[in-house]
């Protein structure tokens, strides 16, 4: 009886631990969505891979960023700017994974603006098939390895 009931006592510790942690992460990732034009963007700062921010974007109803215009770019910069103070490297939507150099938009949209740092993306050791944002100086983009936990950006459509 006292075994059944330390077990039961454990489990219950480790869901009111996981639910606990579970709601710090989702506070992480609820804050305000910023109205850009006729998109809206989340900063998330949970770290992440690329394929698990892909699919926390999914959950928050949105997608990783793709960016269409030097404008989007700079929005998206300046919002992560605003919510860490600083740079930091983030996941956008852009992604070469299924066909080596032909890189385009998670959200399936045309990748007509680019962005690439000087000598990017260059698949450094062979394994580099996401973008990130933020890297070395400026706004540019880099592709980096998919496996790496980094905070993102998401989008959605602005609410009519």
């Amino acid at each position: 009886m006292k075994l059944l009931a330390v077990s039961a006592l454990v489990c219950a510790v480790v869901v009111l631990t996981n639910a606990a942690a579970y709601r710090d992460l989702f506070k992480r990732q609820s804050g305000e969505w910023t109205v850009v034009g006729n998109r809206q963007y989340l900063y998330v700062d949970y770290p992440q891979t690329w394929t698990e921010a892909e699919q926390n974007c999914h959950q928050l109803g949105g997608q990783l960023a793709s960016v269409h215009s030097h404008f989007d770019n700079h929005q998206i910069g300046l919002l992560v700017t605003r919510m860490t103070g600083g740079n930091p490297d983030v996941w956008l939507g852009g992604s070469d994974q299924y066909r080596e150099g032909n890189w385009g938009w998670s959200d399936a949209s045309s990748m007509n603006f680019k962005n690439w740092c000087s000598g990017e993306p260059n698949n450094y050791g062979g394994n580099e098939d996401c973008m990130r944002m933020n890297w070395g100086s400026g706004q540019c983009w880099n592709d980096y390895g998919c496996s790496t936990p980094l905070a993102s950006v998401c989008w959605k459509p602005k609410k009519a």
